[in-house]
């Protein structure tokens, strides 16, 4: 069993964090694609931007209903056979948008692509946590975290090619091919395979036999679990407001919509640098906070990329004030090529060490699941982060929306500062289990 491995063994499941970094990757294409191209849908489908907002909000809802309804299947039918349905899923739901005529098609294919990614995200993370060396699981999980940015990278491609919005979200059908090499070339996770032995076999003890046959997201709130699926949730929650309002509502500051509220208005050739560099030091982070869970534990390393946030973020309220960067306060936007060489050395390092602070999901990503025994490795996890996601996500951007218009970007932009203060006090309520030794019977 590769979950309680002797001390010399020093096998990798490479093909394993091979297709678990694949799923995490598509996801990520799969939500930035709708982040980036909201101007352009809006633009197409006749309606307006907040209703595309919603749109990203009702996508994380979908997340939301992953974790509780789709999740829990990596707990009964196993990691991999379930890791596949659920790329499956978004990437079918995704390639459909390509022919989204109305608001209500957009929205439903956005709530059924975010149950698929709500679900591989618990699923994976789960799968990885039982095949890796327990010594360097951390560094697995950032790396994995890591594959977000690098699908980051594709969307962003996909955004600046001649493609369109409706053939980038068409191509978006190919992870599920994907799906086809996961179920039946990567290996089921042996601690997984234990317990669904034992649990066929009778050999359970009677609390564990009780525990295992509750529904997997009503045993999530039961007993000792309860308190850790509510204190991850509220956690998940914070960071995902935090998150979606940040990343929305910052292309719309960079972009020329709407100017009048302190934007810069830069096309898409000038905001290449910001999305380059903001999604490289992300990229970065979340493998070197996976890395340092190993080498500190899991809720130091969480608290040091906060507080790498709160610097980030308050740095950058300070420059986005008019007596940092005067010119933010005209409504003018004709920038010479000397005032946008000051403008990116200005705010291009400020947003870096911002988006360094998401760093924090290179922790929580292999954390999650050492905290829930076995029998709801994938289902907890499944539901604090996603039901998180749906609940921050859900609000976020909207309420950016609301409140950009109500008092400007700058407001706005600086606002994680108490997301990254929040979560960083909320962490220590949590056990320190950082490369536990997981084993089928642990309750």
């Amino acid at each position: 069993m590769l979950a309680n491995e002797p001390k010399n063994d020093s096998r990798r499941p490479w093909g394993t964090i091979i297709a678990v970094s694949l799923g995490w990757l598509f996801s990520a294409v799969d939500i930035i694609l709708l982040i980036l191209f909201k101007e352009e849908i809006a633009q197409d489908l006749s309606i307006e931007l907040q209703a595309v907002r919603i749109a990203i909000g009702v996508g994380l809802l979908g997340s939301a209903f992953g974790g509780l309804i789709f999740a829990p299947l990596g707990d009964r039918i196993g990691r991999v056979r379930a890791l596949g349905l659920s790329i499956i899923v978004y990437s079918v739901a995704t390639a459909l948008m390509a022919f989204a005529d109305s608001i209500g098609s957009l929205y439903a294919l956005r709530f059924i692509a975010g149950v698929g990614t709500g679900a591989e995200w618990s699923i994976g993370f789960a799968l990885l946590s039982e095949v890796w060396s327990q010594k360097s699981r951390g560094t697995a999980g950032g790396l994995v975290a890591a594959m977000f940015n690098l699908g980051t990278f594709i969307a962003i491609g996909l955004y600046g090619s001649p493609l369109g919005w409706r053939w980038a979200f068409g191509i978006m059908v190919a992870p599920a091919l994907v799906a086809i090499v996961i179920r039946h070339l990567i290996p089921e996770s042996p601690v997984w395979q234990k317990l669904n032995r034992a649990r066929k076999e009778g050999e359970l003890s009677d609390s564990l036999r009780e525990a295992v046959e509750r529904l997997p997201a009503v045993a999530a709130f039961k007993g000792h679990a309860k308190w850790v699926t509510l204190k991850t949730t509220t956690i998940f929650a914070i960071m995902n407001l935090g998150f979606y309002a940040f990343s929305t509502e910052f292309l719309g500051f960079i972009r020329a919509n709407p100017i009048s509220d302190g934007g810069l208005g830069l096309d898409k050739a000038q905001e290449f640098p910001f999305l380059i560099a903001l999604n490289l030091s992300g990229l970065i982070s979340v493998f070197v906070a996976g890395w340092l869970s190993d080498v500190l534990g899991r809720r130091k390393a969480f608290v040091i990329f906060c507080g790498i946030g709160l610097i980030g973020f308050g740095w950058l309220g300070v420059l986005l004030s008019p007596d940092a960067l005067p010119q933010l306060s005209t409504t003018q936007r004709t920038w010479t090529a000397a005032q946008l060489s000051t403008l990116y050395d200005a705010l291009v390092p400020a947003f870096c060490i911002c988006c360094m602070g998401f760093g924090v999901n290179g922790v929580m990503g292999i954390f999650t699941p050492e905290l829930f025994p076995t029998y709801l490795r994938s289902t907890g996890p499944g539901v604090s982060q996603n039901l998180g996601k749906g609940i921050g996500g859900l609000m976020g951007p909207p309420l950016a929306g609301v409140l950009v218009g109500m008092h400007g970007y700058a407001f706005v932009l600086s606002l994680p500062v108490w997301v990254f203060l929040a979560i960083a006090l909320l962490i220590w309520t949590l056990p320190e289990v950082g490369g536990r030794s997981l084993h089928f019977d642990d309750e």
